[in-house]
């Protein structure tokens, strides 16, 4: 953790910023990725449909 802070006080103020926006985006959409294959999922019948009609 020391070796990232040092790094970030060695770089400008607007390359830190745009860095943190970066990672917050894709850390957004790797959550969003998520939830979206969760709830696919859990829409999804738990039996095949093929076998409710036997």
């Amino acid at each position: 953790m020391n070796d990232l802070d040092r790094l970030r006080k060695t770089m400008p103020e607007p390359v830190v910023r745009a860095l943190a926006h970066a990672g917050s985006l894709l850390l957004g959409l790797v959550l969003a990725v998520l939830l979206h294959y969760v709830l696919y999922r859990l829409g999804l019948p738990s039996k095949p449909f093929i076998y409710v009609a036997f």
